[in-house]
Parts: structure tokens; sequence; C-alpha cells
């Protein structure tokens, strides 16, 4: 099942690309579960949507304009298949192309109905 779940989180993560890169941080919140956590460097833990908007439409307006998203390991944390993890790198860019920031990250996702949500979200810079 790991070979879907890479392919199911990838997929997700298209999405997450695609709403970075057009500035729709509204679309961007709503891949995340009501009561996330998301986990930035250099920051407190920000809950929920609002801070979703809060930390990836600050990093719009400090320069990156869009972001690419690469996998390093998917894996399931429970045997209902409704919890993973995702071990991945970042990198942001300026709008021309220069690179703004890079670093990594680690994702908790939760499915639910079918569909995979970023529930808790910690990234730094490797900057």
């Amino acid at each position: 099942m790991a070979g879907n779940l890479k392919e199911e989180i990838a997929a997700a993560n298209d999405k997450f690309m695609a709403c970075f890169d057009s500035a729709d941080f509204e679309g961007l919140s709503k891949l995340y579960t009501p009561d996330c956590r998301v986990m930035p460097t250099g920051m407190d833990t920000l809950i929920g949507p609002e801070g979703v908007k809060a930390v990836f439409g600050g990093a719009n307006k400090a320069g990156a304009k869009k972001v690419v998203l690469a996998i390093v390991e998917v894996g399931e944390l429970d045997t209902d298949f409704n919890m993973a993890y995702e071990r991945s790198e970042y990198t942001f860019l300026k709008e021309d192309g220069a690179v703004f920031d890079k670093g990594k990250y680690v994702v908790i996702w939760k499915r639910i109905d079918g569909i995979w949500y970023l529930y808790t979200d910690i990234f730094n810079t490797s900057k």
C-alpha cells in the first residue's frame, strides 16, 4: 500500500504547490484539517486555517513566490490507513527563480472521508 500512499501524498502536494504558487492561501488552508498545527522555524505553533494563511501568506509577502516539494519518504502510521507521515524537502523560489529558502519538513497526514489533509506540519530552513 506504500506505493499508492506515496502517489496520494504526491497528488496532495501538487495541490499545495498550485495554491501557493497562485497565492491562494484560502485554498491552501483548506488542504489542512481545521485543528491543524503549523510549526515553522523560529515561530510558535499556529493552530487552524488562520495560522496556515498567516505563515504562507507571510512567506509570500517576504518574497517566496513559488514552492517546490520533493518527497523523501512516506509511511503509514496506523493499520486503518487513516494516518500517515511524510518526510521531505522544500524549496521556496523568488519571482526571478532564485532560491528564497530551502529546507526540510515532516507532515502528519490525516485521511478524512478518503481525502488526505495536513494535520501537523513542521518545517525548518537549511540556510
